[in-house]
């Protein structure tokens, strides 16, 4: 007699495919920040300015917590060091204009010694002269900011292919640095006086 074999279907365990993305569906937007109220404007410039001062307050003790807050004098040593600009001095035509300042004597390196004169022009009776003197000083800084703003442009074109506004706009900055004593100036020189830039 012949046994009858139990015939039971082998088991072929597929594979579970993975699922695709993250098995849920994305929040709506407005579910996961909540409802926002309406914002009021200010009625009066004393709310306004108390709005102001709360936000800064909140900005101030986010950057304390995230670590990131400097002291006076971390930050006037960072400045120095060139580590931070202020947004004045970021760019590199800015920074090109620093060292073309920091390496070449200029007129505008003796201005600071013209204010004495002026305010003793002003005081002595009949002393016109010097404060035509004076005027004509004057006009030639603003002569020498424009040939050195062209000069500074013409690098930074020759050398970044771009230009951070026009020849008086780089002039007048440079002006600006040019007239303080080398000591005072930020961030602090990077090149001697007579070195190539």
């Amino acid at each position: 007699m012949k046994r009858r074999q139990s015939q039971q279907p082998e088991v072929v365990e597929e594979p579970v495919a993975a699922p695709h993305g993250k098995g849920r569906p994305t929040p709506k937007r407005r579910e996961v920040v909540g409802q926002r109220g309406p914002v009021v404007a200010p009625k009066t410039r004393k709310e306004a300015y108390a709005r102001q001062k709360e936000l800064a307050k909140q900005s101030k003790a986010a950057r304390a917590a995230s670590g990131k807050a400097m002291t006076p004098a971390e930050r006037r040593a960072a400045l120095r060091a060139g580590d931070i600009l202020p947004r004045r001095d970021q760019g590199e035509t800015r920074r090109i204009a620093r060292d073309y300042v920091d390496s070449h004597r200029m007129f505008s390196n003796y201005l600071l010694w013209l204010f004495p004169l002026m305010i003793a022009s002003y005081v002595i009776p009949g002393a016109w002269i010097v404060q035509i003197v004076i005027v004509a000083v004057f006009v030639s800084l603003i002569v020498e900011w424009f040939f050195v703003g062209r000069k500074v442009r013409r690098l930074s074109i020759e050398r970044t292919g771009s230009a951070q506004g026009g020849a008086m706009s780089i002039g007048f900055y440079a002006g600006s640095r040019a007239y303080l004593p080398r000591r005072w100036r930020l961030p602090a020189p990077q090149v001697d006086i007579g070195e190539e830039i």
